[in-house]
């Protein structure tokens, strides 16, 4: 979907509050806070309804990232789609430019969306993964550690072979922090996981908890960056995948 079909299919607000009640509540109307089904609009109010048992009032975007909120949900629609589309990321700045609005009005949107995705529930990777971490920064400063150590930032990325690729901006890579990534990614019926031979690896498995992880190591040392089903050499030891 373009930020043009965005506009043409959601041209009112009618429209959009009909997408989020299809979406939300796919089988009718529920109550936000008692969860029963005993719901009805009120006459004296259009989007307005009315739970009876617990006679609470409320609309669709109760509980939601559009509860409170007076921009048209025209313009969370086309937020929405330009965070995620935005392949190098996009700030509130260009958030503001892109849509017309005040920066403050931007930078509202842009945090509400980012925490519902960042909390949005993923699907778990499976198959063969693979798992690797580098150090971005620049050029770190003269006489500094280089590799692990390193004063430079730490990215772990995960990546289920020939799917998908998720990057975390990490504090370090102990073991307890590889595992969490692992116990937030991997599926219980994942195929293999693929590391390197860094030592915090094997035991980041053992913390994991996900019962019968077949785990594989790659020699770095030896050149050999990827396993597969052939072993094969790769160009470069970071994110080989």
């Amino acid at each position: 979907m373009t930020l043009m079909d965005v506009y043409s299919q959601f041209s009112s607000e009618e429209k959009c509050l009909e997408l989020l009640k299809r979406l939300r509540w796919p089988e009718g109307p529920i109550c936000p806070r008692c969860h029963n089904t005993g719901v009805f609009r009120l006459h004296t109010e259009k989007y307005l309804l009315y739970c009876r048992p617990c006679r609470f009032q409320f609309t669709v975007t109760a509980n939601t990232i559009f509860h409170d909120s007076h921009l048209p949900l025209i313009k969370w629609f086309a937020a929405t789609l330009l965070l995620v589309e935005a392949k190098k990321g996009m700030s509130a700045l260009q958030l503001k430019r892109t849509l017309g609005m005040g920066y403050k009005t931007a930078w509202y949107l842009f945090h509400r969306i980012r925490k519902a995705m960042s909390t949005a529930e993923r699907v778990r990777l499976s198959g063969k993964v693979e798992m690797d971490e580098t150090y971005v920064g620049g050029k770190p400063p003269k006489g500094s550690k280089r590799g692990r150590g390193t004063p430079k930032e730490v990215v772990i990325g995960i990546r289920q072979r020939g799917g998908e690729l998720r990057f975390f901006h990490a504090e370090d890579c102990k073991s307890g922090t590889l595992a969490k990534y692992m116990q937030e990614c991997i599926s219980a019926d994942v195929e293999v996981l693929i590391t390197d031979d860094f030592s915090a690896y094997p035991l980041a498995v053992e913390k994991s908890g996900i019962d019968g992880l077949e785990h594989k190591t790659v020699n770095h040392s030896s050149g050999v960056y990827v396993v597969d089903d052939d072993t094969r050499t790769a160009r470069s030891p970071h994110f080989p995948f």
